[in-house]
């Protein structure tokens, strides 16, 4: 069962990076639930390319993302995430995020 998480998990990033409309500039570490209709259940930011919208906006590695546009982390659907950060050159992609500490913040990257 564990195989087939980190196929749909790998599946979900493939289908993303793919899907991306704009350029963001970061890397996460995403982890899913179900089969059928999984749901995020972590989001982690493991890369943030300098000088990228995502470094302008204050994204750093290490935060774990709680909300992707409105959608809570754990218990997003996947589909929605993807939807959601599937954003064009120009638009907003709103990520609120919990450093190690507690601390949540808003991040608004501008996508080019």
């Amino acid at each position: 069962m564990n195989y087939l998480k980190h196929v749909l998990l790998l599946c979900f990033l493939q289908a993303f990076g793919v899907a991306a409309q704009g350029k963001l500039g970061f890397g996460a570490k995403v982890s899913v639930d179900g089969f059928f209709n999984p749901t995020v259940k972590a989001f982690k930011i493991v890369e943030v390319e300098p000088a990228s919208p995502a470094a302008k906006a204050g994204l750093k590695v290490g935060l774990d993302v709680i909300e992707v546009d409105g959608c809570q982390i754990p218990g997003c659907p996947a589909s929605k995430a993807k939807e959601l950060m599937d954003k064009h050159s120009g638009e907003i992609l709103p990520l609120l995020v919990k450093d190690a500490d507690g601390t949540i913040s808003l991040v608004k990257i501008e996508v080019l």
